[in-house]
């Protein structure tokens, strides 16, 4: 990325925001931030970096095709690097509508302006929720079936088939998709799970677990998937998608990494709590083989240590994820029906 210009999508967003700092700190000539401005993005992710000349800030939607254009016609970008999408399942189930117009209109107005606008190529940010869930071994990039193949969630779906969309434009536009996996640490709104977990444990609050807990994930520490990004902005191999996630040995449940927390924090075992309410259609295990990206040079580091150094974070960040609390929590009526 050194001496490129840089557009990122969704800059003022949890991943988004990482990726900006690094794309900084390895060279970037100039880096545009074009974020909405959603609940889930926040410019403070970003503090510091105004007095830096080569970054700049545009809000815009990127479902408005004049908007998008207009920042590509302005900085004319090298590198589109495009995470900006809404990401929460529990939210995607009861506003579709809306998940659909960003994760796939969204994503059809940034590829469109990139292949009209010169860009030397675009790296897309899916999920792994785009495979389904497997009960043995691990997703390869070939995995995915066709549109929305076996993704459950609309959330799922409508990356799935903006994975699609963005491949489809393999032969206008040099695109490489990256899949990552349950991603955590500094600044994550908490509404997802390893952060509402952590703000509800400094807070006192018991830690619920949906079902019976047994439901298994690979957690990234998002300063690795920003690493990997790197490296599928200037080593991967354009028209392919690239899996971005770490192996646990043994695999992490729900239930295990609550009761590491609490361990963590040196709280009773009875602050973790089995909820009777379960997400509908919870998939029950992801996992992904990420040797394509490791061929290139990636590696994730220790999981437990990188979590320890996000519980640490969050303490002391008290007053950034306190004043978000009555938003994330607002969604999560029904694990208290």
């Amino acid at each position: 990325m050194r001496d490129k210009v840089v557009l990122v999508t969704g800059g003022a967003g949890f991943l988004g925001s990482h990726f900006v700092h690094l794309a900084l700190d390895e060279g970037a000539a100039q880096v545009v931030n074009v974020d909405k401005l959603t609940y889930a993005g926040d410019l403070r992710r970003l503090e510091g970096l105004g007095d830096d000349p080569r970054y700049h800030f545009v809000q815009a939607d990127i479902a408005d095709a004049d908007a998008v254009d207009q920042v590509l016609d302005r900085f004319r970008p090298q590198l589109v690097v495009h995470y900006a999408a809404e990401t929460h399942v529990t939210r995607s189930e009861t506003d579709p509508d809306l998940f659909f117009r960003t994760n796939l209109e969204g994503t059809r107005v940034v590829l469109e302006a990139a292949a009209g606008g010169g860009v030397e190529r675009l790296v897309h940010v899916s999920t792994d929720e785009v495979y389904g869930s497997i009960l043995h071994g691990a997703y390869t990039e070939e995995g995915k079936g066709p549109g929305e193949g076996a993704a459950t969630s609309p959330y799922a779906r409508s990356k799935a088939l903006a994975d699609d969309l963005a491949l489809s434009f393999a032969g206008d536009l040099p695109v490489v998709v990256v899949r990552p996996t349950n991603a955590f640490g500094p600044y994550q709104f908490p509404e997802k799970a390893f952060a509402r977990w952590a703000t509800r444990a400094l807070s006192g609050d018991p830690l619920p677990v949906w079902g019976d807990g047994l439901y298994i994930r690979q957690w990234l520490y998002a300063g690795d998937f920003a690493r990997a990004v790197s490296l599928a902005a200037t080593l991967a191999e354009p028209g392919r998608a690239y899996n971005v996630g770490p192996r646990h040995d043994p695999e992490i449940t729900n239930i295990a990494l609550a009761r590491w927390l609490v361990q963590n924090l040196g709280l009773p075992a009875d602050r973790v709590v089995m909820t009777a309410y379960d997400r509908p259609a919870h998939d029950r295990r992801y996992c992904v083989d990420a040797t394509a990206m490791m061929a290139l040079g990636w590696q994730p580091g220790d999981v437990w240590e990188q979590l320890a150094s996000t519980v640490d974070w969050y303490r002391e960040h008290e007053a950034w994820w306190r004043e978000h609390l009555a938003v994330a929590e607002s969604i999560y009526a029904a694990e208290r029906a």
